[in-house]
C-alpha cells in the first residue's frame, strides 16, 4: 500500500507515520511545508525522513506540481494539513482559507484531474469545531438520551464581560452532552468555517469520481511531539511551556468551560483504522473519549505532574470565537472504527510531560497571543 500524508511532519502526522513504519509500510509521501510559527527554524525529523520507506517532499499544500507528483501511484489521501489556532483564525483569514481551503481544493482537483489511477480512499483530518457548541438539554429536562436537544449561538461579547459564561433556555440553565455526527454543524470561529469547507469539498469531490470518503472529526489531541513554540493551538503544550518557565497560567473563563482531551497515540489508531472502512461506512466519525474535562482540573493534574503549585489563576478572559463545552458521542469510532481510547488523561499527561522536559524551552508567546487578538478585535 503506498499511502500520501499531507501535513506529514506535523504532530498527527509523525505519529501516524511512525505507526506505518513500525507496522512494515514501505511506500509513504510526505507533504508538508515546515512552518516555523509550528517547527521552528530547523527542525530535525531525520529519524523519519532518511527512512527509506518516506519520500518526503517539502512543499506548500497549494504547490499543484508537488501534489500532482505525491499522488502517483498513492492507495490512500491522509489529509491532515491545516492551520489549527481558533484564535489565530479570526484575524489571519485569508492565510487559514488559503491553507485549510484552497489547498484542499487543489488537492480535490488534482485527484479529479490526474490521468493515472486515482486513490481509493481519501480520509481528512477533520475538527469537532465544526459543531460550535454542541449538544445542549435543559438542566431539568429528565431523561438525558429522550430530552430535547438544543444548539446555542454565540455567545455575546457583552454577557462574557460580566462573566456570563454558560447558556441558559427560558431562565433555566442548559447542560451539555455528548455531541454526535448527526448533530448540525454550526461554525462559531473562522477556523470551524475553513474545516466544515474541507469536508464539503472533499466529500463532493470524491463522490463525483466514486473515490471513497471519510471525515474523522476530532476532539482535543495532545500527546509527545505536540509544537512547544506555536502560542495559537494546543493548550496542552501552551501550558507545559508556561510551566517549565515557572510562570502562571492564565486560565480563560472561569475555568470551568470543558474539553474532550484525546492522546495522539489514540488518534492515529483511529486514522488507521479509518482506512479499512468499506464503502458503505458512516462518512464522519468523531474522534475524541466520550468525556468532558473542565480546563481548571487538566491544569491542576498537570500542575501535580510537573510539580508545581500557584501556577494559575482565573482571569475571566475570552476569545471571541471559543466555545463553552463539546465532548463527543464516540459510538461510531468504537462500533464502526473499532477503536477504543487506551490511554487515560493521567497517563496521557505522563507520557506528555515526560516529553517536553527533554525539549529545548521555548519563549512563552501565549500572553503576546491574547493580547494581540484582544487589539485586532477592539478597534
Amino acid at each position: 500500500m503506498r499511502i500520501l500524508i499531507t501535513g506529514g511532519l506535523g504532530f498527527i502526522g509523525r505519529t501516524l507515520t511512525r505507526r506505518f513504519l513500525a507496522e512494515g509500510v514501505h511506500e509513504i509521501v510526505l507533504v508538508d511545508t515546515l512552518s516555523e510559527q509550528v517547527h521552528g527554524d530547523n527542525p530535525d525529523y531525520s529519524d523519519i525522513t532518511d527512512d527509506p520507506s518516506v519520500l518526503f517532499m517539502h512543499a506548500d499544500i497549494c504547490c499543484k506540481g508537488v501534489l500532482a507528483e505525491a499522488l502517483k501511484d498513492v492507495d490512500v489521501v491522509y489529509h491532515l494539513a491545516a492551520e489549527t489556532g481558533t484564535g489565530q483564525s479570526m484575524y489571519q483569514i485569508e492565510h487559514y482559507y488559503r491553507t485549510n481551503v484552497t489547498g484542499s481544493a487543489i488537492l480535490m482537483e488534482e485527484i479529479v484531474r490526474t490521468n493515472s489511477t486515482r486513490p481509493s480512499h481519501v480520509i481528512l483530518s477533520s475538527s469537532r469545531s465544526v459543531y460550535g457548541e454542541g449538544a445542549y438539554i435543559a438542566a431539568n429536562s429528565g431523561d438525558p438520551v429522550n430530552a430535547e436537544r438544543h444548539y446555542p449561538q454565540e455567545r455575546t461579547r457583552t454577557a462574557m464581560e460580566v462573566g456570563k459564561f454558560d447558556f441558559e433556555k427560558d431562565g433555566s440553565p442548559m447542560i451539555p452532552v455528548a455531541t454526535s455526527e448527526t448533530d448540525p454543524t454550526n461554525p462559531r470561529s473562522l477556523y470551524a468555517a475553513s474545516k466544515l469547507a474541507q469536508e464539503h469539498i472533499c466529500q463532493i469531490a470524491c463522490a463525483s469520481v466514486g473515490v471513497r470518503y471519510t471525515a474523522l472529526r476530532l476532539q482535543n489531541v495532545y500527546g509527545p511531539g505536540q509544537s512547544l513554540r506555536n502560542p495559537y493551538t494546543g493548550i496542552m503544550s501552551i501550558f507545559t511551556n508556561i510551566l517549565r518557565q515557572n510562570g502562571r497560567i492564565n486560565v480563560f473563563e472561569d475555568g470551568l468551560e470543558s474539553r474532550d482531551f484525546i492522546f495522539v497515540e489514540d488518534v492515529a489508531r483511529a486514522f488507521q483504522a479509518a482506512a479499512e472502512l468499506s464503502a458503505t461506512a458512516p462518512q464522519i466519525i468523531n474522534v475524541g473519549t466520550g468525556q468532558a474535562i473542565s480546563v481548571q482540573y487538566m491544569v491542576d493534574i498537570l500542575a501535580q505532574k510537573m510539580g508545581a503549585s500557584d501556577c494559575s489563576f482565573v482571569s475571566g478572559d475570552f476569545r471571541p470565537g471559543d466555545i463553552r463545552h463539546n465532548f463527543a458521542d464516540i459510538n461510531l469510532m468504537r462500533d464502526i472504527l473499532g477503536v477504543i481510547p487506551q490511554v487515560s488523561l493521567a497517563d496521557g499527561l505522563s507520557q506528555t510531560v515526560d516529553w517536553a522536559l527533554t525539549q529545548p524551552v521555548e519563549v512563552d508567546k501565549s500572553t503576546k497571543a491574547t493580547a494581540e487578538l484582544k487589539s485586532l478585535l477592539r478597534r
